[in-house]
């Protein structure tokens, strides 16, 4: 059976651009280098699915079977509660890593398992000691549009969470005397 890896690479990387995110940046999220993203979606000829393409299918929201549906000609499926959890790979952290995700607590985890698209993440530093995580996630049934409108409102709302840390090592007002 001929597989149509173009029609593949063509619906991974609508599916990337989607979701607002450049090669380089599903590149770091795989553990792989940008021309294996750019080979990928160029449809280069393969003979199988490689674990790096399932996890890209992954990565933005597809089903398991995704992969094999496109390659025969058909459209993929967005991930759903139904078919169960898909992991989620925070922007700085490779594949690799993800058993590290298992020590999270189980709220985090949830939500992380949710099968709503990964917009973005980033480490926030809170002075010496301690970093803040954000994780910023769509809706399980979000459109490309929406997910462009929480890329979009999650980096304005991202200078002012750094701001917000700057300051985090200035001690705050005595309540008494307002100084």
């Amino acid at each position: 059976m001929d597989h149509d890896w173009t029609a593949l690479g063509v619906a991974l990387k609508d599916a990337r651009e989607g979701l607002g995110l450049t090669q380089e940046e599903v590149g770091t999220r795989l553990g792989v280098g940008r021309s294996t993203v750019q080979g990928i979606e160029r449809g280069d000829k393969r003979t199988k699915v490689s674990p790096t393409m399932r996890s890209y299918a992954r990565l933005v929201g597809w089903t398991e079977r995704s992969i094999d549906r496109v390659l025969a000609g058909g459209a993929p499926s967005p991930a759903d509660r139904a078919s169960g959890p898909t992991p989620r790979v925070p922007a700085d952290m490779p594949l690799t890593e993800t058993a590290a995700l298992a020590a999270l607590p189980l709220r985090i985890r949830a939500e992380l398992d949710d099968a709503g698209p990964l917009v973005d993440t980033d480490v926030i530093p809170l002075g010496d000691d301690a970093r803040m995580v954000v994780v910023v996630k769509g809706r399980p049934d979000a459109t490309p549009e929406e997910i462009r409108a929480a890329l979009k409102a999650w980096r304005q709302a991202q200078p002012h969470l750094e701001e917000l840390s700057r300051g985090a090592d200035d001690e705050p007002p005595d309540a008494a005397t307002g100084a």
